[in-house]
């Protein structure tokens, strides 16, 4: 048997080699292969030691591929952060980002001019009194009074959206 052993080491260590393509993986996996065929041929009687070996190489060519794929897998923690909101947070912010263009659409038209010249493109209260003929008290104003509108419409958006609110007030089903 051991001369039969030393006959298929080489092809056996190329079989192996031509699938993990890994020398020091190979030598390995030959070690095991013979080593798991000697044994079995102490207790059995092996009429094809070749292809019993070649059946043993495979097997452990798999088990090998497995243990790898099975070393890669991280196990899920608390610590994995996605950099991204949660999706109920985004969609807050685009209902509030809603309720905003609505409550800066149902400002007079004078006042939103001010105040998205002002906030939004940055032109300085003088600019903005000269271009509409207004004084520069005027034209502050206007700024202050639309800030104050778009709080209290947002507030008022918040309020009839709180998920407490909502919960309470249905008698959630979630409970």
């Amino acid at each position: 048997m051991p001369a039969d052993l030393a006959v298929h080491r080489s092809s056996l260590y190329h079989f192996i080699l031509k699938r993990v393509r890994d020398p020091w993986i190979s030598e390995d996996l030959v070690q095991e292969t013979l080593t798991r065929l000697l044994a079995y041929a102490r207790v059995q009687t092996v009429l094809d030691t070749k292809a019993l070996g070649f059946r043993i190489a495979t097997n452990l060519v798999r088990d090998h591929f497995r243990s790898l794929n099975r070393s890669d897998v991280q196990p899920l923690t608390e610590d994995l952060v996605c950099d991204r909101p949660p999706q109920e947070q985004v969609s807050i912010h685009r209902q509030r980002i809603d309720a905003f263009g609505q409550a800066l659409a149902a400002m007079p038209p004078l006042r939103r001019e001010v105040f998205i010249r002002r906030r939004l493109r940055g032109e300085s209260y003088s600019e903005i009194a000269a271009s509409l003929g207004l004084s520069h008290a005027a034209v502050e104003k206007h700024v202050v009074r639309a800030l104050e509108w778009l709080h209290q419409e947002i507030s008022k958006h918040d309020a009839g959206h709180e998920p407490s609110a909502n919960s309470h007030a249905t008698g959630s089903a979630h409970e």
